[in-house]
């Protein structure tokens, strides 16, 4: 029968006995180990109300349950893991982890999984009561310091026995319960100077790629500037850059620089030193503990690290709080600085810099900004050609956008009316006149001159009628366009007298009209130049200028109120212009801030909004 079984398990120890007796189960043969009394010792020392150790199967993807101890014969230790976490996979990755629970029966838990080392798929699931929250750290430290079941090894240095647990468990918990970093740090290094009987331990925290050092061995107060504390510097400086143990002597295989670590040794005169690195969960290094000793060995380092890791996040927390606000500021812009540069997330970090680069662009940087309008090519030299008589279109022979020469038919009233009239009329004036003539024979003087007013009125008719004919076809009186009148539109269409049926105007004398939105009229500036495309040729830009603003608002529907303003023409006339052509026309205000050009429409209407 194997130590660990003689013992029983129900007995009650203290921790220097459950230490002892987790000791001798650590050198027994996992094979022939009792895990009930495994279980029950872990449960006692970690102030757990249950404990269980669990295999994962493999080839069944299930779990076994190898020991446990508990009060309570209904405990299940799968029931009372928190739901929505792989804690098992969690502790195979990281070692260990814990978090929150509860059971089925509403009772709140502290949930502790670790992974055993040295055997692979074992875990041990602690129960500890929310109570115990105040000593999770310490208790894990102790659950730590017990779950190593590897051969032992030798450290190259490490010619001692192994170091006692209990007293790395009581140094550990001394480190954690100082209320500041300076307090801390000194029971660190004191406690574990007298633990080891070392000549010398100092501890350096890590700043970038250099170790400050924070605290030495039996030492209140030191000069950071002296030759000594310098010589410790350099000393913990390989194990920074190495992120490992770093030993002088250096072993034969090794090709680490350890000529600091020599020199030290040489100026103290002691026959080893080690830089041990503390290092966090993801493996980056915090802290270097250096040690120092003459003729004895330095002790195994395996305890000291697991005490280490769990020291580390109590150390970082009051080095955190020991920090001023200016160390504060400067320890925050050196991790964005080193997170910044550094070589981790490439692609995250272009895109960061490239949005940076186009924020200040954005910020400071100006763009040629110009307001929009609606333009229209037009000109003073036109006529309106209207209906003479009343009447209806008879024939339409030009359309808007034709170009006619001086004399040309345009269009022709429907004549068969006059026509009829003029033939009656005809009748009646050659009536009159033999009546005329009649009535002066028999010399009937009054009557001869109501005759004759009678034939002079229905002259009169004659002539209008007349007039009427040859007004019936519409020329064009000067060469030019006609920019008004569409042929579809006028065909067959009844007109009044004076009715407009086209207008024409001459290829000269053109200018731009411009319809400028009222919310852009104080951008524009006298003799402010711009471009126009017209739609017929929106490629060619043809250069305009600000001759003069017509100051009444004209409404334009939906677009709201408008401006018109009047352009000259920068540039001889194209064959290809025609009055009336439109397009859109841009005006040069300047160069304005490139923020100020994407928001000054939605800062304009957020003022209006919230003005009162």
């Amino acid at each position: 029968m194997s130590v660990a079984a003689s013992t029983p398990s129900n007995t009650t120890l203290d921790a220097r006995a459950l230490i002892d007796q987790l000791q001798q189960i650590r050198r027994c043969n996992p094979a022939e180990l009792d895990w009930n009394l495994y279980c029950e010792l872990m449960r006692q020392l970690c102030k757990a109300s249950h404990c269980a150790l669990l295999q994962s199967l493999s080839e069944s993807d299930s779990l076994a349950q190898l020991g446990r101890a508990s009060d309570s014969t209904t405990w299940s230790p799968m029931q009372t893991m928190p739901t929505g976490i792989n804690m098992l996979a969690k502790a195979q990755t990281q070692g260990y982890t814990q978090a929150p629970a509860q059971d089925p029966q509403g009772q709140t838990w502290l949930v502790l999984v670790l992974a055993l080392q040295g055997l692979s798929d074992h875990y041990l699931v602690l129960n500890i009561k929310a109570q115990e929250r105040s000593q999770l750290n310490e208790l894990t430290l102790r659950a730590l310091l017990c779950i190593d079941f590897r051969p032992t090894t030798t450290h190259a240095l490490a010619l001692a026995p192994a170091a006692d647990l209990s007293a790395m468990l009581g140094l550990a918990a001394e480190v954690m319960q100082q209320p500041s970093f300076a307090a801390a740090c000194l029971a660190l290094v004191n406690g574990l100077a007298v633990s080891w009987e070392l000549l010398h331990v100092s501890l350096g925290w890590v700043d970038g790629e250099h170790a400050e050092v924070v605290a030495i061995s039996h030492l209140d107060r030191f000069e950071r500037a002296s030759s000594q504390t310098q010589r410790i510097e350099a000393a913990l400086l390989p194990a920074v850059i190495q992120g490992s143990e770093v030993s002088w002597p250096a072993p034969a295989e090794s090709i680490t620089d350890t000529r600091a670590l020599a020199d030290f040794a040489q100026h103290m005169g002691v026959a080893q030193v080690v830089a041990v690195p503390m290092r966090d969960a993801q493996g980056l290094t915090h802290a270097v503990l250096l040690l120092a000793q003459g003729d004895k060995a330095i002790p195994s380092l395996n305890e000291l690290m697991l005490a280490l890791e769990l020291v580390q996040p109590r150390l970082s927390d009051l080095r955190q709080q020991s920090l001023s606000l200016r160390q504060h500021a400067q320890l925050g812009l050196r991790r964005f600085s080193e997170r910044l540069f550094g070589a981790e997330q490439a692609l995250l970090k272009l895109a960061i810099v490239v949005f940076v680069a186009l924020l200040l662009y954005l910020t400071f940087g100006s763009w040629h900004y110009r307001v929009d309008a609606s333009a229209q090519l037009n000109t003073d030299s036109t006529r309106l050609i209207s209906a003479q008589f009343d009447g209806r279109i008879d024939q339409v022979y030009a359309t808007a956008g034709d170009l006619v020469k001086a004399g040309d038919l345009l269009v022709s009233l429907d004549t068969r009316d006059l026509l009829q009239q003029q033939s009656e009329l005809v009748a009646e004036i050659s009536k009159g006149e033999g009546e005329v003539n009649k009535l002066r024979a028999e010399r009937l003087l009054a009557e001869t001159e109501i005759a004759q007013a009678r034939l002079d009125q229905s002259l009169a008719k004659a002539q209008r009628v007349q007039s009427y004919l040859e007004q019936a076809q519409s020329k064009a009186p000067f060469e030019g366009v006609i920019v008004e009148g569409e042929k579809k539109d006028l065909m067959g269409a009844p007109v009044k007298k004076g009715e407009r049926l086209f207008r024409l105007a001459k290829v000269e004398g053109l200018y731009m009209t411009l319809m400028v939105s009222e919310r852009d009229m104080r951008h524009l500036t006298p003799q402010a130049t711009g471009e126009v495309a017209l739609l017929s040729h929106p490629d060619v830009n043809i250069p305009v200028r600000i001759s003069s603003v017509i100051p009444v608002a004209q409404v334009k529907g939906q677009d709201g109120n408008q401006f018109m303003v009047r352009a000259e023409l920068l540039q001889a006339p194209q064959a290809w212009w025609r009055p009336g052509m439109t397009g859109l026309a841009r005006i040069d205000v300047g160069d304005k801030n490139i923020v100020w050009i994407v928001t000054h429409r939605l800062v304009d209407r957020l003022r209006l909004m919230l003005w009162w």
